[in-house]
């Protein structure tokens, strides 16, 4: 029987979608591929998945080397998609707990990364129970004992350094993955792999018999350094594991580092024997007896017969050694016996190698260069950082084409506000058509009519409340997951009470998605108030805009006409009228040239492909690589390429200075003409009724414009709401899984006798239990921005006083933007949510109970709508 431990490997469930999955990806999002064209591909991965992935893995180098093809076209597929698919990849951890609520609670996540990390880990438990099956009696079982526990370890340190950490920047909580993918379990199987290969060496020097007593004596020391090694990771402070380890390994690898120390200690015996040093001895056969005592304690635990037995004989040989030296001291030599704490030091000498296979290390070009007998799969589609170069470009292209028209709409405003603040055109219009519509009106008029005019406005005010409605119904059902986790957790802590101590509750394992929450609820609440002070702007100025929006007949009977008062036409207008009506004609020309100059910068964009370049540039300096694009590749080429927008930038950049000249001479040429016009009551009201055609046409204009961003905002707002709902599933999901795990610790503490533990210096810690934190003293709020207007929805528990973990979770929302006079202006940032009295998130089932009806039922607008309608948020 072997005294090496086999290590278990994760059994992978079967995944009956992925062939459909991948093809309907393809179709989605890879808009120059055909699902079609890859069909052979996605078959023969999912036949490799099939073939060495699913089944239970047997320790045997073909089935190894089938791991690593797949990990290879995994890495090369990681070039082409992104990590998250929306397909769940399962896995069951190594170490299942034996008493557990779910027994076999299998760790499911969207992530090709995770796939990539557990096909790994599964090669090195593969490996390195391929070493404990060898026979090392003789050097040649040794020799291949060594290469499998070096490659195990080679594995091991590739994952802890490259894909635990990306792995980690995809998961909620660092434990999402499951105990196997921290870097705590991970450092404890590497150490203790790389322990049995410093054995292999330490054995092979016993078997050859011609090394001294000192180097067999130093070898022996850094196996047992191993060992303390794998002892100390497995209770590192990021996230212990020792608790997810069973009992008999913990046992095995304490005996074994018992062992090893006492070997060690018993060859620097022997070599102070050949010296003449019987004190140094004899104190030195004193520390391995108590060492192999300890190891024999341990050893009771389900430790495997054939280590136990070796201790025994080294036992043997240590007390047998131990009664000859005390022996021959007391009669012939008479040394005194130094104790134990001033023995020379014993430092261990490493002899191994961490050897990560090639395959593993560079799977890319093993793949390419033919090692694994099959091309690269999906090498027709295109790289996956192509698709992020281009759609980076896009959006910087689309980003000057905004800032481009942001611009232009800030300088209309500008012009828009100072000529109402001037009474202009309408003053002129009235003395220069005494009857009849000015021809710009019309044009405005016909402008309005053409683009839907009221309806329009009304069918973009809906649109924005139905996104509203629907992004709250999202926060809402978010929020019931959560209110689900903490019934499961309340009923599962009142089944079996003694979780308390280990298990934290919710209110606090939910802190980080509470506090996020809480930001998502105030900034919808806030853009509810947007969307009321759009909607209050439209019920002023509706009447005039369905005026406006009418036709010349409408409007020539909203528009009086001034009939004989003004019968003389131009003869009678003062003289200052005419450079003023220049002035204003000058003025609609800049309006219309910028209006030209954002035109070209859409057309611009629309065919502004740099697809070609990119993929060329991608094929020349892919070539040879690891296959993987970077998007930093191309920053000179989309540098260059948005050079064909400065041109543009420049001649808007300069209507800003044009404009300010030309609205101070309007202002000059304005009062020249005041103070020449005659006043007259019914010339009067035909100004006034012009001026608010005109005002309606600007208004139009700001509605719609204040629509469409609302409508932009709550489309990206529902993505960010979609992804904090299943970051919601995802911490439920955790939190079900780890029911099992905690459940272990228990089993572990319970059959560790405290006499054992207090003997073992490196026996495993009990776990961590949990101290609840007492509330922070309160302090007075910081000045806070209006409330926005009140929503028929219960109000979300407060998340204040707790502290925020937003570095796992979906990205704060932007705020809504909000013009008012044709300006862009960007609005406070949302209040927080207020402080609650305690820390216990309140379900809504409860808080609804407690809260009672909305205030009076006769006058609350809301009496008759639900949570799920989402009524009064806009």
């Amino acid at each position: 029987m072997s005294n090496f431990l086999p290590v278990p490997t994760k059994k992978a469930t079967p995944l009956p979608t992925f062939s459909s999955h991948l093809l309907s990806y393809i179709s989605t999002h890879f808009r120059d591929a055909h699902p079609e064209a890859f069909k052979k591909d996605v078959e023969s991965l999912i036949a490799m998945r099939k073939e060495w992935v699913e089944p239970k893995g047997e320790a045997h180098p073909e089935i190894v080397r089938g791991l690593m093809r797949y990990h290879a076209q995994l890495t090369f597929l990681a070039t082409k998609f992104p990590s998250d698919i929306s397909l769940n990849f399962t896995y069951h951890l190594p170490f299942p707990p034996t008493f557990s609520l779910s027994p076999d609670a299998p760790i499911s996540l969207p992530s090709l990364t995770f796939e990539r990390a557990s096909v790994l880990f599964n090669i090195a438990a593969l490996y390195a129970s391929m070493a404990a099956a060898e026979r090392r009696a003789e050097a040649e079982g040794i020799k291949r004992a060594l290469g499998y526990l070096t490659a195990a370890a080679g594995v091991l340190e590739h994952l802890v350094k490259n894909l635990i950490p990306t792995l980690r920047t995809e998961l909620s909580t660092p434990s999402a993955a499951g105990y196997d993918m921290t870097e705590s379990f991970l450092g404890t199987i590497k150490e203790f792999v790389l322990a049995e290969a410093q054995e292999c060496y330490w054995q092979q020097a016993v078997l050859q018999g011609t090394y001294k007593n000192s180097l067999i004596g130093k070898l022996s020391m850094k196996v047992s350094e191993y060992y303390k090694a794998a002892l100390a990771s497995m209770n590192g402070t990021d996230y212990p594991s020792s608790s997810f380890f069973p009992a008999n390994w913990i046992a095995h690898i304490t005996v074994k580092q018992m062992h090893f120390e006492a070997a060690a200690q018993y060859r620097l015996s022997q070599e102070d024997l050949e010296k003449s040093k019987y004190g140094e001895e004899i104190a030195r056969l004193r520390v391995a007896e108590g060492l192999a005592k300890k190891g024999l304690d341990a050893g009771r635990k389900g430790v495997a017969d054939a280590v136990v037995s070796d201790l025994k004989n080294l036992q043997g040989a240590v007390k047998s050694a131990l009664e000859r030296a005390v022996r021959d001291n007391d009669l012939v030599y008479v040394s005194p016996i130094p104790p134990a704490n001033q023995l020379a030091p014993l430092v261990g000498v490493g002899m191994v190698k961490v050897s990560i296979p090639t395959e593993v290390l560079e799977p890319i070009a093993w793949l390419m260069g033919g090692g694994a007998g099959v091309g690269p799969l999906f090498s027709a589609l295109v790289p996956y950082g192509v698709h992020l170069a281009l759609s980076i470009y896009d959006d910087r292209k689309d980003t000057v084409v905004r800032e481009l028209d942001g611009k232009r709409e800030e300088l209309d405003g500008v012009a828009a506000s100072t000529l109402q603040s001037l009474n202009l055109p309408g003053s002129i219009q009235a003395l220069e058509r005494p009857v009849g519509l000015p021809p710009s009106l019309l044009k405005k008029a016909e402008e309005v009519d053409s683009a839907g005019g009221a309806d329009r406005i009304k069918g973009l005010l809906s649109e924005v409340g139905r996104l509203a409605r629907s992004n709250m119904q999202s926060l809402n059902e978010a929020m019931d997951i959560l209110d689900q986790e903490a019934t499961e957790n309340e009923n599962l802590l009142a089944r079996e009470p003694h979780l308390q101590a280990t298990r934290p509750p919710s209110h606090v394992a939910n802190q980080p998605l509470i506090a996020m929450a809480g930001q998502y609820d105030a900034t919808i609440k806030q853009a509810a108030g947007s969307d009321a002070t759009v909607r209050s702007k439209w019920e002023e100025w509706a009447h005039l805009v369905e005026v406006l929006a009418g036709g010349e007949d409408t409007i020539n009977d909203y528009v009086p006409s001034t009939g004989a008062s003004s019968s003389s036409g131009y003869s009678s207008l003062p003289a200052s009228v005419r450079p003023l009506r220049a002035s204003l004609e000058e003025l609609d020309d800049r309006i219309a040239h910028r209006a030209r100059l954002v035109n070209e910068a859409r057309n611009i964009a629309a065919s502004d492909d740099i697809r070609p370049q990119v993929l060329q540039e991608s094929s020349r300096l892919a070539h040879g690589g690891s296959g993987d694009v970077k998007t930093e590749w191309f920053e000179d080429m989309f540098h260059k390429s948005l050079e064909k927008y400065d041109r543009l930038k420049d001649e808007l950049d300069a209507e800003g200075s044009k404009q300010e000249q030309l609205l101070e001479q309007i202002r000059g040429q304005n009062e020249a003409f005041l103070a020449e016009r005659k006043d007259d009551p019914v010339v009067k009201e035909r100004e006034r009724r012009l001026q608010d055609m005109d005002l309606a046409y600007w208004k139009w204009r700001e509605i719609v414009d204040n629509a469409e961003e609302g409508i932009k905002f709550y489309n990206s707002f529902a993505d960010m709401l979609g992804q904090f709902k299943a970051t919601c599933t995802q911490f439920l999901n955790s939190r079900r899984a780890d029911v099992g795990q905690i459940t272990a610790q228990f089993q572990n503490v319970s059959v560790s006798e405290p006499s054992q533990l207090s003997r073992q210096n490196h026996s495993p810690s009990l776990p961590v239990q949990y101290q609840p934190t007492p509330p922070p003293q309160q302090q007075s709020p910081p000045p806070r921005a209006p409330s926005p207007p009140r929503s028929f929805s219960l109000a979300h528990p407060s998340s204040t006083q707790w502290q925020s973990t937003t570095d796992f979770l979906p990205p704060p929302p932007p705020p809504p933007i909000l013009r008012s006079g044709g300006i862009q202006t960007q609005p406070r940032s949302a209040p927080p949510p207020p402080a609650d009295s305690t820390p216990r998130r309140v379900t809504r089932a409860s808080a609804a109970a407690a809260r009672g009806p909305i205030g009076d039922a006769e006058k609350n607008p809301y009496k008759k709508g639900t949570r799920r309608e989402g009524g009064g948020v806009i």
